[in-house]
């Protein structure tokens, strides 16, 4: 069981290279909206590019495989592939769901915010209309303007 668990072990750099290679992307995709997340991207796509190499060179001179033969990949290889794959789908998937909860939920706040701003204006243009006809009604609503109050104790010249 130790030589199969060791096998499969080594055969995982494949899917590390491939782990590295998202990491690095997300590193280049983030690193100015999100600082701190796109340099744990980028300290995990070294870290997989070290240990796929690690892991290859081990298993070479644990004799896993031989130089000759190094570049095919194992079945093990594949189902790590196969994992690292579903995982960034999964990622991928999630993402996208957030980005379109957030547009979506931003939509709706400036419907609402359109909604109460049109609101506001009518109201605005009732209390205008109202105070208007109030004046017309007093009397007070002539056609020239009232002169305005001039302060007490200034010269008009």
């Amino acid at each position: 069981m130790k030589t199969t668990l060791e096998a499969i072990l080594y055969t995982q750099s494949p899917a590390l290279f491939l782990s590295a290679v998202i990491l690095l992307a997300l590193y280049f995709i983030r690193r100015k909206e999100h600082a701190i997340r796109s340099v744990l991207d980028l300290i995990g796509g070294i870290g997989c590019i070290v240990l796929g190499v690690a892991l290859y060179f081990i298993g070479i001179g644990a004799e896993v495989f031989t130089i000759k033969d190094f570049w095919q990949i194992r079945t093990p290889g594949w189902v790590g592939m196969a994992v690292v794959l579903l995982l960034a789908a999964v990622t991928l998937f999630r993402t996208v769901q957030r980005f379109f909860r957030r547009r979506a939920e931003s939509r709706r706040a400036d419907r609402a915010q359109r909604e109460h701003q049109r609101q506001l204006e009518d109201v605005w243009k009732d209390a205008y209309a109202s105070g208007m006809a109030d004046a017309m009604a007093t009397g007070s609503g002539t056609s020239e303007p009232e002169e305005p109050v001039k302060p007490e104790g200034q010269d008009p010249a």
